[in-house]
């Protein structure tokens, strides 16, 4: 006697050399539909998961994902929030000057940020690929470097001065706003690939200290990175820090975030509906196997076989499918991402200048094989259930 009897049976049904081909091809596709279904929402899932990681490297990296500040954007250093040292997410922070000022070149005008950089915030400017950028910025010299977008925008070169004005706070009743002015040299361009080089200026610490005219130990704020930008909780941090402003990075890059996230989603639905509709295949096929072996189980109800194995048989069936999908599926999907020259081919069919990258979680990978199994054995019960209500006599008098 074969043992468990529910698994003999169940695997019998499943595949043997005397199924007909219509059967066998029936459940072929369904594995085929499983496979094609765990591949895609895998392989889409991998290109998301890369594509939000290339926004917290490439977006995020530079900017940072919390300010604290006042109203008037000029506040003392020992205003600083400690609680904010107590969060789970907090990583580093550096207190940073920064200004909007009006660029004037000798042909060309435009608006632009001044950032100040000495030692207190070097590890925050490691991203902007400048060698001894601490050497090149000394104090008392008026040198400042630019954006490569920047430069081409106002049309100047390494080696030329630009005039900086900053619109002063102060109000003269004569003459209206007073502008500080002041020359300053251009002694090397940046280029992070990244939109910072379209209106980012930096010079050193102490130059944007005496040309924003700030007191001593006041500064425009702290800027904070957290480990994890995505998982921001902007309410807490707000309620322990009532009396200043916190600009988080959502009010800049939020909507961009927001664009990609609900596109993650409506991918997930549209690839979930093809999962959806392969259970549903399999819903069918049981549904008309349990009708075609209505006789069988009625046999096996007689001989002594409990209702709970006679369900078991036919979850087998059908979980069978499932995993068997899901593992050429998860097989598959992992060899293109592995290999990615097939995957970017395609992608370059549609879209030629865009770049792609992959990234592989293997909990979602889990996940999604999960998931397809339990829709699957779903899928099952019912025609199981169906067909062990029937009453055996009731099936067998009609023979």
């Amino acid at each position: 006697m074969y043992q468990p009897i529910s698994f003999f049976i169940g695997f019998r049904y499943l595949w043997n050399t005397h199924l007909p081909k219509f059967k066998k091809i029936i459940t072929i596709l369904s594995i085929i539909g499983i496979s094609i279904s765990t591949t895609t929402l895998i392989i889409i899932i991998s290109i998301i998961n890369g594509s939000e990681e290339n926004f917290k490297k490439n977006i995020l990296s530079f900017l940072p994902h919390l300010i604290i500040t006042n109203h008037n954007k000029y506040i003392n250093k020992i205003e600083f929030p400690k609680d904010i040292l107590k969060l789970n997410n907090f990583e580093k922070f550096s207190d940073f000057i920064s200004k909007e000022v009006v660029v004037k070149s000798k042909n060309e005008i435009t608006m632009a940020e001044v950032i100040g950089v000495d030692i207190t915030n070097y590890d925050n400017v490691i991203n902007y690929n400048i060698k001894d950028i601490l050497e090149k910025l000394k104090p008392g010299k008026n040198n400042i470097i630019i954006g490569r977008e920047l430069a081409k925008k106002i049309n100047v070169n390494i080696g030329d001065k630009i005039q900086l004005i900053l619109l002063s706070n102060k109000i003269n009743s004569f003459s209206g706003n007073i502008f500080n002015q002041r020359i300053f040299k251009i002694i090397s361009t940046f280029s992070t690939q990244n939109e910072v080089d379209y209106y980012q200026i930096l010079m050193n610490k102490k130059d944007c200290l005496n040309f924003l005219d700030f007191s001593k130990n006041y500064i425009t704020g702290w800027r904070v990175w957290l480990k994890d930008p995505l998982l921001l909780d902007f309410d807490k941090i707000k309620n322990s820090s009532n009396q200043l402003v916190l600009l988080d990075w959502t009010l800049q890059k939020g909507e961009l975030f927001k664009a990609v996230k609900i596109e993650k989603y409506i991918m997930l639905f549209l690839f979930f509906l093809i999962l959806l509709i392969s259970s549903l295949h399999i819903f069918i096929t049981l549904t008309v196997y349990t009708i075609e072996k209505k006789n069988t189980i009625a046999i096996l109800k007689t001989q002594g076989l409990l209702n709970w194995k006679i369900i078991l048989i036919f979850v087998i069936i059908g979980s069978s499918t499932a995993i068997i999908g899901n593992i050429l599926g998860t097989i598959i999907s992992i060899t293109l991402i592995i290999q990615n020259d097939f995957l970017k081919y395609l992608i370059h069919i549609f879209f030629k200048e865009i770049d792609i990258s992959i990234v592989i979680v293997p909990f979602q990978i889990f996940f999604i094989n999960m998931i397809s199994i339990l829709l699957t054995i779903l899928s099952t019960l019912y025609p199981s259930w169906n067909i062990i209500r029937l009453k055996p006599a009731k099936i067998l008098s009609n023979e």
